[in-house]
């Protein structure tokens, strides 16, 4: 083995020529989606965890979903939310481009009104959409997701200003507030194992548990 690593992406994951496509269009677009290294990490948390039902809430172009649906086991299935219906459209072309329109059964609206809506439980939740709404996504799903099943949380630690001290700019205040929030909830409640994870801009991982009232 070569010793001399210089010079190469070594932590950079492999990517298709689909993936590199959305990622080139995301950044000319100015549209948000996770780093290549997260989508790696959940795809290797998907194949060992081997969920049979996740839940995205979040599309936007669907590389992500993408991602996550790759890693599926055959008869597993993944629910994808996006509001946007310009980025809704696009996602569903981009699922059916990878091959993946049987796996992923994508919903257009707001997560807020849809997931009250959806049935069934979900053994891993991936949350990527508003952050000022995560305690409302949290609260929304957690009683679909069974004992051991995994949330997780991308951008909480919002480019390092969640755990800056001193002051916040306005603009950002409210945003950090919501994040800073979430991590406090999830890493207090009797229902959830938490832990922050320094990937990309910040997961969140938390793994269901028996709550007391069980």
């Amino acid at each position: 083995m070569d010793g001399n690593l210089s010079g190469k992406s070594i932590f950079i994951p492999q990517r298709d020529a689909l993936l590199l496509a959305l990622e080139e269009r995301a950044g000319k677009d100015y549209i948000p989606i996770i780093k290549a290294e997260v989508g790696q990490f959940l795809q290797l948390l998907i194949r060992a965890v081997k969920p049979r039902r996740i839940l995205e809430i979040g599309t936007a172009i669907g590389y992500s979903t993408i991602w996550m649906a790759r890693a599926l086991a055959e008869e597993a299935e993944l629910v994808t939310i996006e509001k946007d219906e310009d980025m809704y459209l696009a996602a569903r072309e981009n699922f059916q481009v990878a091959g993946l329109g049987e796996k992923i059964r994508p919903k257009f609206g707001d997560a807020l009104e849809v997931l009250p809506l959806l049935g069934g439980e979900f053994d891993f939740v991936f949350i990527d959409a508003a952050k000022g709404q995560y305690l409302n996504y949290l609260e929304l799903v957690l009683d679909q997701v069974p004992g051991g099943g995994l949330i997780i949380a991308d951008n909480v630690l919002y480019r390092g200003y969640v755990r800056k001290s001193g002051r916040i700019a306005h603009k950002r205040r409210t945003m950090v507030r919501a994040l800073q929030e979430y991590i406090e909830v999830i890493q207090e409640h009797p229902c959830l194992d938490s832990m922050i994870l320094p990937l990309g801009d910040g997961l969140a991982l938390s793994v269901k548990k028996s709550c007391p009232e069980d």
